[in-house]
Parts: structure tokens; sequence; C-alpha cells
């Protein structure tokens, strides 16, 4: 017993942001319990199930542009005068942040789609570069990738962007960053409204809908740019990130709350316009107090930070790898007359523990190494 607790015992630094780890947290979980509706709904109607609905990667988009905007521009004022090996750096400590767990994933799908299912119409290539999602609609295969290649594309446009306006124009950082965020969320915006008359024009359905705008890169980059906004207002006010935190939480909460109960109604044109908006605003309003709640205790802090410390891992392995390999070889071993309800009952229990022991497993043994190697070359190269 001792040595199976080892394996799964994970080290969490004191200094870890707590409020951050809880918005984590909620996000992944929002995102698990979508993925696991196809179970829950043979257990409880699906009028009820879709209650505990909400959309954890919008979240998990503002909370990134959150912490990637605060190193863009911690970078930007460490370098006033920035050279390209100032991106560069940047790019190769993001990229060995996210790229090896996601090449690791999607190669070992390739691989067992290649070997046990119909994978004739799938341009792998595509997502190898991130741009599956870029001019067409997100396939089917590794149906959680979309958000990945929107993070890597701001990953890779924002700082391009703010170097050129910095290093070409002589334009100020602060200027710089509203100029790339409004411009971003106006561009998105304005995509989301023309790809929404072709869905109200085709089909007002959800499906539809999460084709053409919720899972496109350019329809979504905005999000993203509401947290380098929170961002740049801790750094250049922050004395009204402080003071106006209790504030801002509230309105954020009745933002997040408003959302909630408007979330499937697409076919309304505000909420399919600017849903997205809302709740990336929501989260963003939420972040100054958030962000100042350091500490936590008991096993519920342990538990929340262990499940944000995951939440990437899982992310990555809950749908393709857990439910669409793991549990459907599964269920064939179940009996032919087993009680649906039963069965689902055991596939939701399987889908949660699978999931959860498995992204303990590749965040600790997979991609925990990789940042600590990350680290140890950056530190190297300073010395």
């Amino acid at each position: 017993m001792k040595t199976l607790k080892n394996i799964f015992h994970l080290e969490i630094n004191p200094n870890r942001i707590y409020g951050l780890d809880i918005l984590r947290a909620l996000a992944i979980w929002f995102v698990l319990y979508a993925h696991a509706l196809v179970y829950i709904q043979e257990i409880i109607p699906i009028k009820y199930a879709r209650w505990g609905m909400y959309d954890g990667v919008s979240i998990f988009f503002t909370l990134s542009g959150f912490l990637i905007g605060g190193i863009l521009l911690r970078t930007f004022q460490e370098n006033p005068n920035p050279s390209f090996d100032v991106l560069w750096q940047f790019w190769k400590r993001r990229w060995l942040r996210t790229l090896p767990n996601y090449f690791l994933i999607l190669t070992l799908l390739v691989i067992y789609f290649s070997l046990f299912r119909d994978f004739e119409n799938i341009e792998v290539w595509k997502y190898y570069l991130f741009i599956q999602n870029l001019w067409q609609p997100q396939p089917w295969f590794f149906g959680e990738s979309w958000s990945l290649s929107i993070e890597e594309w701001f990953y890779l446009f924002t700082p391009l962007a703010l170097f050129l306006l910095i290093k070409i124009l002589r334009l100020p950082l602060f200027w710089s960053t509203l100029l790339v965020a409004f411009g971003l969320i106006v561009f998105s915006t304005l995509q989301r409204l023309s790809a929404y008359d072709l869905a109200q024009s085709a089909d007002s359905s959800l499906p539809l809908y999460n084709k053409l705008i919720r899972t496109q890169i350019t329809t979504r980059l905005d999000s993203i740019m509401f947290g380098v906004l929170a961002a740049c207002t801790k750094v250049y006010a922050p004395l009204f990130w402080e003071r106006q935190k209790n504030v801002l939480m509230a309105i954020g909460l009745s933002l997040l709350v408003f959302y909630y109960f408007h979330r499937n109604d697409v076919e309304v044109f505000f909420v399919g316009i600017f849903g997205p908006t809302v709740i990336a605003l929501g989260v963003a309003f939420i972040l100054p107090y958030l962000s100042e709640l350091k500490s936590g205790g008991s096993r519920l802090y342990k538990a929340i930070t262990y499940i944000s410390l995951t939440s990437y891992s899982a992310y990555l392995i809950n749908l393709g790898i857990i439910q669409d390999i793991v549990l459907l070889n599964i269920q064939k071993l179940f009996p032919v007359m087993l009680n649906p309800q039963v069965k689902a009952g055991l596939l939701l229990v399987l889908f949660f523990g699978f999931t959860f022991l498995g992204s303990i497993l590749l965040y600790k043994y997979f991609e925990l190494p990789v940042m600590k190697l990350r680290d140890r070359r950056v530190k190297s190269l300073k010395n």
C-alpha cells in the first residue's frame, strides 16, 4: 500500500496560488462532466443532467491569457529593446511545457486508430501543425485538441505582434498590449458574427454551432485576450486591482451566473455571438480576488491542488484515451443483459477513476520530468 501511495504521490509547491488552483480545478471538472454526460444521461434525465454543465474550456482560455499575459509583460518590461532571442526563449519555454504531452497522446491515438479504426479520412499532419481547426471544423478525431490549437496560435501570434509593435513601430508596451488584445477581440467577434450567420442559414443546432463557432481558432482567440487584459490591469493598475477585488468578484460572479442560465441558447443572437465574451469577462473580473487567495488547508486543499496540477494531462487523455479506447473496450466485456443504468454507472465511475489516476501518472512521470529538464536547461544557459 505504501509503495502504491508513493507511485501516485505529488509534491505540492507551497507558493502555489490556491485561488487559481480552484479555478483550474473547476474548469477541468466542467470539461470532464461534459464528456461524462453520455453516461450520466442514462442514469438521470438529460434535462437534469445538463444542470451540471458549464464551459470549462472558456475558463481555461481566460486563465491562460492571464498567466501567459503576465509572463509576456514581465518579459518585455525586462527587455525594453527586445531581440528576437527574447521571443525564441519564450516560445521554447511554452512549447516545452505544452507540446511533449500533446505529441505523446496524439501519436498514441494515431497508432491505435490506424490499427483498429477507420482512419483514412483524417489528415493527421494538420494536428501536428495545429491547423486541423484553422480553416475547417474540428474533425471527430482527438476532439479535445481544438482548444490546444487555439492556445498554440495565441502563444505564437501574441508575443510576435507585441515584438513587432515595440521593436518596429516603437510603441510602448502598455499601448502595444492594448492594441493586440482589443484587435483580436474585435476580430474574433466579427468572425463569430460571420460564422453565426452561416450557421443560422444552414441549421441552428448546437452541433453546428460547435463546429463553426465554438471550436474554431479564429472565433475564440478573444477569450484568451480578456485574460491578457486582466494581466495588464494587474501590472499597470495594481491599486485598482487590489482595492476593487471584492466589487469585481461580485460583478464577475453575476456574469458567470447569467451565462449559466443562457449557456444553451446559442440560437439567440446575443448568446451566440457574445456568450464567449460574457464568460471571459466573468472570469477576468474574478481573477483579482482569486489571485490573492494564496493559501489553503485540509484535504480539500490537497484534492483541489492535485486536480489543478494534473488538469492538462487529464484534459489530454480523458476523451481520446480513456473514453474512446479504454472504456470502449472494457464495456465489451460487460454481460449483454446488464441493466443499462448499472452499466452507465460503472462506466461513469471508471471514467473519472481512470482519468484521475492516469492524469497523475502522466503528469508525474512524463509532464513533470520534461518541465524539470526544461528548467535545468534554461538555468544552465543563464549560468
